[in-house]
C-alpha cells in the first residue's frame, strides 16, 4: 500500500486493512505510507501485524524502481511471504512469489481522453514512463484485479501482449465504511434555501474542475441563483488548483462556490447528508469513490457521459458531455426548481445502491480467495 497517500487508493487500502481484522488465520506484512491515516486502524488492530512504514516524499523514477524491485523482494524473502498483493498499479517486475496486482489508474487505458490535451510535455513523458513500468509489472503479475468490466475490457484492448484475459478478475470496491474514525460534523453553515452540489476531489487535470466554473457562468446567464458548488481544494497541493481558486473568487462566479478545503474523511458523511446532489465532472476514473459514496447516501449524481460512469451509476445518474456546460446548468436548474424530479433521482440512487454496492468484507474475502488460489498450487508442488 506504500504509494497510496490520498484519494480512492488510500480508501481502498484502509477498508481492506479494516476487514483483515476478521481474518486472523493468516499472517500479514503491511507496507504503508507514514502519516496517511493508517495508524488509527493499526493501533486498534488485534492482529499481530508486521508493519513497515515508508516516509512519503516526491521520489524519482530510479528511487521508486529501487524500492519496488530491490527492497520489496528483500522484505518478501525475509518475511517468507507466500503471496504479494500490490494495491499500487505499478509494483515489482519480477516478484519472488505469486503476485496479485490491483489496477485502478485509468490514465493507462484512455488514450483518447481529453485529459491528454490538457497536460504538458513533462507530464506526458512521465505518463509514458509509468506505462512502461506498468507493462513490466503486468508481465510479472499472476492475477490483475480491476474494479469494473469496462476496466477489464480496456486492459485487454491496450495490453493484450502483456496479460491474458483469464488472468484478470473484476472485484468492485467498497466505500463503506467512509472512515475508520468516528464520524463528526463539519464546521460549515448550511443554508436551507441553497441547492448544494458536492464535488469532493483534490486538483488534478483529469478531474476537470474548470468545468464547474463554466457551469456557473451558464447559470448566471440563465439568471439562476441559490446554487453552491462545495469543492475541497487545498491551494498548497497544486499551483493549478490555486489558480482555479483565484479565478472563481471573483464575483459573480464566486457566489456559486464555497471551497471547504481539505476534508478529513470522518467529516464526509456530514457534507453528503447536507448536499442535494453530487457532481463528478471527471474525464477519467476507474471506480470513483464519489460515485459509491453518493449511492450509499442515496444522492442524485450528475456526471460525465463516459463508459466508466455508466457501469457504476446506471440509472442513478444524469450524464452530460464534458464540453457542454449549458446542458449541466440546465439540469441543475431543473432539479432545483422541481423537488419531485429530485426525489425521483434519490429513489433511483437508493435502488442502484442495492444493486451495485458491496461490503468491505466481501472485497477482503475476494482478495484472500485469490491469494489462496494462486498459493495452493505452489504449496502442493
Amino acid at each position: 500500500m506504500v504509494s497510496l497517500h490520498t484519494g480512492g487508493g488510500n480508501r481502498i487500502a484502509k477498508n481492506l486493512l479494516l476487514s483483515l481484522e476478521n481474518h486472523p488465520e493468516h499472517e500479514y506484512l503491511m507496507i504503508i505510507p507514514v502519516d496517511k491515516g493508517f495508524d488509527y486502524i493499526l493501533e486498534r488492530s488485534r492482529l499481530p501485524l508486521t508493519v513497515i512504514r515508508k516516509p512519503h516524499r516526491k521520489t524519482s523514477f530510479l528511487s521508486r524502481l529501487w524500492f519496488d524491485n530491490v527492497q520489496i523482494p528483500q522484505y518478501i524473502r525475509s518475511f517468507k511471504a507466500d503471496v504479494l498483493i500490490s494495491l499500487t498499479n505499478i509494483s515489482t517486475f519480477f516478484p519472488p512469489v505469486p503476485h496479485i496486482l490491483l489496477f485502478h489508474h485509468p490514465h493507462f487505458v484512455y488514450p483518447e481522453s481529453l485529459y491528454y490535451r490538457m497536460i504538458g510535455k513533462v507530464e506526458k513523458f512521465r505518463k509514458k514512463m509509468e506505462k512502461i513500468c506498468f507493462r513490466l509489472t503486468l508481465r510479472g503479475s499472476t492475477i490483475t484485479v480491476v474494479q469494473t468490466p469496462v476496466s477489464k475490457e480496456r486492459l485487454i484492448t491496450y495490453y493484450a501482449p502483456d496479460i491474458k484475459p483469464e488472468a484478470i478478475r473484476v472485484v468492485p470496491h467498497s466505500a463503506i465504511p467512509i472512515t475508520p474514525e468516528p464520524a463528526r460534523s463539519f464546521n460549515y453553515s448550511y443554508d436551507k434555501n441553497i441547492f448544494y452540489l458536492f464535488s469532493p476531489t483534490r486538483y488534478y487535470p483529469h478531474k476537470n474542475l474548470e468545468l464547474l466554473e463554466k457551469i456557473a457562468q451558464q447559470l448566471i446567464k440563465m439568471n439562476v441563483s441559490g446554487i453552491k458548488f462545495l469543492i475541497t481544494l487545498d491551494p498548497t497541493h497544486d499551483i493549478r488548483g490555486a489558480r482555479f481558486l483565484k479565478k472563481i473568487s471573483r464575483p459573480p462566479v464566486s457566489d456559486y462556490f464555497d471551497n471547504l478545503g481539505f476534508i478529513p474523511t470522518e467529516c464526509l458523511e456530514d457534507i453528503y447528508r447536507h448536499s442535494q446532489a453530487v457532481i463528478v465532472q471527471s474525464l477519467l476514473e476507474s471506480q470513483s469513490f464519489s460515485y459509491l459514496e453518493a449511492l450509499h447516501f442515496h444522492k442524485p449524481i450528475l456526471t460525465t457521459d463516459m463508459d466508466f460512469a455508466h457501469v457504476v451509476c446506471g440509472s442513478a445518474a444524469r450524464y452530460f458531455p464534458p464540453e457542454q456546460p449549458e446542458a449541466w446548468a440546465e439540469s441543475i436548474a431543473e432539479l432545483k426548481k422541481d423537488p419531485l424530479k429530485l426525489e425521483k433521482m434519490k429513489k433511483d440512487s437508493a435502488t442502484r445502491a442495492e444493486e451495485y454496492l458491496v461490503s468491505s468484507e466481501q472485497v477482503c474475502q475476494a482478495y484472500l480467495k485469490l491469494a489462496e488460489e494462486i498459493r495452493l498450487p505452489l504449496k502442493n508442488n
